[in-house]
């Protein structure tokens, strides 16, 4: 059994040392387990401190453990876009959404680097997720609580209402989907009462198990009927697997401003551009893709052209296994690569896989006309990686986004991701939704769906 992290509410102090090059910062949390913390928060805090607001109401949220990175950031805008049409209500204008830190995901098989608590400002852009709706990584929430506390002596902190979602044995009721709730009895090994993200002394005052069934709207009403007779003047709700929870309006202008606001983190963003200039001699300028400084400042386009280089997402690992009917084998990959290279008279290829070591040393000698690039990390002193496994995926992802042409997997949420990042970017979608078949012949083609942008 994984074993809970303590963390320490009371004490935020940040030690900040100024290079002589620059203006980088070296920042060392003290007495607060946060190993995540971007360099922009560390600069010393010149505002007054905040002035408390009424009637705040923070909602956490959670995901199934064994879900990967890139279905989190799918569950993450059905709540982003919940919180939004939330705040229209006067009773819930404070309402503010807490990003669950992520923890040693299954994906993520580097087992020497410290992948738990990993913060979303290690992946994503904080400030142009906050211009979509108001959010706060753990560690920001951490503070603020601190802030608003009357005693700051007891470091524990009992979260008012946690709700774990499952789903209803029938979910079609005389053949009939509806939108429901109901509270149930929870299993055995159900009701947890403390350890929330693995945080030990992070507890509830107050657990339940929710049949739940409906978009994210729906969560609305159980906040009304469930909550408890008397709240403070601070709120604090949990729900548990939100991956239960629907989407309001999946692919509608509210759906793709929230996922155009999810921009990566410029550290991240900075090293994949190294990458495509150095390999590929390409630059946004040169790709003519769209990439405004302000998400909210991109409009309606099809004009992206993209690096001379074509981008494969070749899903391997639990596929084989889970997915065998629809995953092709590497010579049937590679021969779909090869031939759509050939159409576009193109010989550079970035691979972005899971595959073994012997897989690629296979896929190389499949493909020895073609030049294939797959990212590398930095090592570090040690000679091991120096990014993480999500920082690695991500760089995969934006060189994959900005290439003449790409092909995905069949059902995998990575190459969903990467085409909704291709279409914020303005590729025609010919180059963009294309998925690997079973087969180089294509006689057995499972094909992922089509959704464009809407603005």
């Amino acid at each position: 059994m994984r074993s809970h992290t303590y963390f320490t509410i009371p004490v935020f102090i940040l030690l900040c040392l100024e290079l002589p090059v620059g203006e980088l910062l070296i920042c060392q949390p003290i007495d607060l387990l946060l190993d995540s913390i971007p360099s922009q928060f560390c600069r010393p805090d010149e505002k007054p401190r905040e002035e408390r607001q009424e009637n705040i109401t923070y909602i956490l949220y959670d995901v199934n453990p064994v879900e990967g990175f890139n279905l989190r950031r799918d569950v993450y805008i059905r709540m982003a876009v919940f919180v939004k049409n939330l705040r229209q209500d006067e009773r819930y204008r404070n309402t503010k959404l807490v990003l669950p830190p992520f923890s040693d995901l299954y994906h993520w098989r580097s087992r020497y680097l410290d992948q738990s608590h990993v913060f979303w400002n290690t992946f994503f852009d904080l400030d142009s997720m906050k211009r979509y709706t108001e959010v706060l990584d753990m560690w920001e929430f951490f503070r603020e609580i601190q802030s608003q506390r009357e005693d700051s002596s007891n470091e524990d902190f009992a979260i008012d209402e946690v709700y774990k979602l499952k789903h209803f044995q029938e979910m079609f009721e005389n053949g009939v989907f509806e939108d429901k709730f109901e509270k149930t009895k929870c299993g055995a090994t159900e009701a947890v009462q403390d350890g929330f993200f693995h945080y030990s002394n992070l507890t509830t005052k107050r657990f339940s198990c929710v049949n739940f069934q409906g978009s994210a709207n729906l969560l609305k009403d159980l906040l009304e009927k469930l909550k408890p007779k008397k709240t403070g003047r601070i709120r604090t709700i949990l729900f548990l697997n939100t991956e239960v929870v629907l989407h309001d309006f999946w692919g509608n202008d509210e759906f793709w401003r929230a996922r155009r606001s999810m921009r990566f983190n410029d550290n991240l963003v900075e090293k994949a551009n190294e990458f495509r200039i150095e390999n590929f001699n390409a630059t946004d300028e040169l790709d003519a893709v769209q990439r405004p400084e302000r998400w909210e400042d991109e409009r309606e386009y099809r004009n992206a052209i993209g690096g001379d280089y074509l981008c494969a997402h070749l899903r391997r690992a639990d596929f084989l296994y889970g997915r065998e009917r629809t995953t092709p084998t590497l010579r049937s990959a590679s021969g779909q690569i090869k031939r759509a290279a050939k159409i576009l008279g193109i010989d550079q290829v970035f691979l972005s896989s899971d595959c073994s070591r012997s897989e690629l040393m296979d896929l190389l000698a499949y493909m020895k006309r073609l030049r294939v690039y797959k990212y590398l990390p930095p090592t570090r002193s040690d000679g091991l990686n120096g990014l993480k496994d999500g920082e690695i995926a991500i760089i995969d992802q934006i060189i994959c986004s900005n290439a003449r042409y790409f092909i995905g997997t069949y059902e995998s949420t990575f190459t969903y991701r990467i085409y909704e990042e291709r279409e914020i970017l303005g590729f025609n979608p010919r180059t963009t939704f294309n998925t690997f078949c079973k087969n180089e012949d294509l006689t057995e083609c499972e094909r992922n769906s089509q959704w464009p942008i809407v603005y």
